[in-house]
């Protein structure tokens, strides 16, 4: 089966969306909805398929999938407005930029009895797999500590984008930027997926240092799982000095994912307790992309998984529940105290 693909926003993200879709032997680009006037030219010089300004005529249109890749506060109007037109709908992590607006957007796909994914590309990141892998194996034992960090200072981040600096959408409040919903989704989705255990809560600070005095451009969060393992995440664009990627203590041994000027977390070192007591010391190479995900690992999975060959893949419940953590780091550096789970947030 052939699966009739349309796209919403076909700005630089939506580009790399156009490509996997292309690439895919069982997906068809048939018509893509962009709202910039000076972008419609181009794209239909680029992509032989229907173009629309009009997102209600872009739903008349005979889809399988509608894929949202616009700014993060458009996400819930779009989304549901697909499922409520009987499409199955692939929308930009973050899924929406609050939990209450999570839950309508998933209460339209209950309602519709439709499909809704959320491009949580991370979860096909190579080192975010070794790692997994490596606690899975239990050759560093117990967990005790889980430290996941992206310290950068990448000066293309505000206009990364289509319309760049004419507007970095990125570090403006009004459509949710900055990095807590940038980088965290990823952060965040990885860890709750790595613990796979009830979450007790969480205490996070938020700062806006040099990018932006709207939203925050470095952020650092501790999450409480109902066990003793400590986890930590943090990601900053004001890191001229690389920190680790992860950086995982057992209690026979520690794992560590290099970090390197450029964000490419390629290299793992293992130092471990074997049963007999000897000390080992186990270098990984991986591939020289940190954002393997990037590759299209989401979109080779997605198919197997609606045709029932594939049954573990991102639900919109988990999704939901991403930006529910998010919600309460950011409430928790508003209020300056730890915020437990289920209390309000």
């Amino acid at each position: 089966m052939t699966y009739r693909m349309g796209i919403v926003g076909l700005g630089k993200m939506g580009g790399f969306h156009a490509d996997w879709i292309a690439k895919h032997p069982q997906m068809e680009l048939q018509a893509i909805c962009e709202k910039n006037p000076s972008r419609i030219e181009q794209l239909r010089r680029q992509y032989p398929v229907k173009l629309h300004q009009d997102y209600t005529s872009f739903l008349a249109e005979d889809l399988d999938f509608v894929v949202v890749v616009t700014t993060n506060e458009a996400h819930e109007e779009l989304t549901v407005a697909a499922l409520n037109s009987g499409k199955h709908v692939i929308v930009e992590k973050p899924m929406s930029v609050s939990y209450d607006s999570c839950r309508r957007m998933i209460q339209a796909a209950e309602k519709n009895k439709r499909h809704l994914f959320v491009h949580h590309s991370s979860r096909w990141d190579r080192d975010f797999l070794l790692v997994k892998e490596v606690i899975a194996s239990g050759l560093i034992g117990e967990v005790l500590v889980i430290q996941s960090k992206v310290m950068l200072c990448d000066e293309g981040w505000p206009a990364w984008g289509i319309d760049g600096m004419a507007n970095p959408w990125r570090i403006k409040a009004k459509y949710f930027g900055g990095l807590l919903f940038d980088w965290g989704p990823h952060l965040v989705d990885q860890l709750l997926l790595m613990m796979n255990k009830p979450l007790v809560g969480v205490f996070g600070q938020l700062q806006s240092g040099v990018w932006s005095t709207e939203v925050d451009d470095h952020f650092f969060a501790v999450l409480k799982f109902d066990d003793k393992t400590m986890c930590q995440i943090e990601v900053s664009n004001n890191g001229r000095i690389a920190l680790p990627r992860w950086y995982v203590v057992g209690s026979r041994g520690t794992l560590e994912v290099k970090g390197f000027k450029e964000p490419f977390w390629d290299q793992a070192e293992i130092v471990y307790v074997r049963d007999n007591g000897k000390k080992e010391s186990r270098l990984v190479k991986l591939h020289d992309v940190c954002e393997s995900g990037a590759e299209g690992g989401f979109y080779e999975d997605l198919i197997p998984h609606v045709e029932g060959k594939k049954k573990d893949f991102v639900s919109m419940y988990e999704a939901g529940r991403v930006v529910q953590v998010l919600e309460m780091i950011k409430r928790s550096s508003q209020e300056s105290r730890f915020v437990e789970m289920g209390a309000g947030a």
